[in-house]
């Protein structure tokens, strides 16, 4: 079971240009995409930082404004997304 704790973005437009995209894409070990990438930040079970990853921006965008509540009862398609052990902030 994963339990949502955020939302990032990783599009140049987010991350302020595409040097920085690309520096971020490279650190993540994902291919850069015209569109960016959407960012789900959960804990699981055990209380381990994973991130899920999706080329799906508008999906994520769609839940920005989610409560905990509702973040907390989200089923997540697992075949949207690439699963990273950590959060961003701690990938090299």
């Amino acid at each position: 079971m994963l339990t949502p704790q955020g939302i990032a973005f990783a599009t140049p437009d987010d991350l302020g240009d595409v040097t920085s995209y690309r520096r971020f894409c490279r650190a993540a070990g994902i291919n850069p995409v015209p569109d960016g990438y959407g960012l789900l930040l959960v804990t699981d079970e055990w209380g381990n930082k994973k991130t899920l990853v999706t080329g799906d921006v508008e999906y994520v965008r769609a839940i920005v404004g989610a409560t905990p509540e509702v973040l907390s009862g989200l089923e997540l398609p697992e075949d949207k997304f690439l699963v990273r052990d950590g959060w961003p902030d701690s990938w090299t």
